[in-house]
């Protein structure tokens, strides 16, 4: 399956679940990622915020966790029966991801096997 040609979304985003909490001036709930990259991540998760509004994520890896604040930019929510086989949740990218994160992730996408979802 190729990338849409009009698709903004860059094609290297690792297939993973990662917990995630998250939050708007805390990061005070629990979600799982769906996908992430190096700009961002998608939540799977049906307490979902408006686009465009900022939260704080921290994404907790076995032996490190990684804090930065990111914008939803589409949201999608399903009723709660249908939660579990319809994709809901949000896609938000990082504001000014530290350069720590994307080496971090880099190196981790590598030692994790993780090929490239397109």
């Amino acid at each position: 399956m190729g990338v849409k040609p009009n698709d903004k979304r860059r094609p290297n985003r690792a297939k993973r679940r990662i917990l995630v909490r998250y939050g708007l001036s805390t990061a005070d709930r629990t979600a799982f990622t769906k996908n992430l990259s190096e700009t961002g991540l998608f939540l799977q998760t049906n307490q979902v915020f408006k686009p465009g509004t900022t939260i704080q994520v921290q994404i907790q890896f076995p032996n490190e966790t990684f804090s930065m604040w990111a914008q939803v930019v589409r949201a999608k929510v399903v009723p709660p029966q249908l939660a579990h086989v319809l994709e809901c949740g949000m896609g938000v990218r990082f504001i000014d991801p530290t350069p720590d994160w994307k080496a971090f992730f880099l190196e981790w996408k590598k030692k994790a096997g993780v090929v490239d979802e397109y």
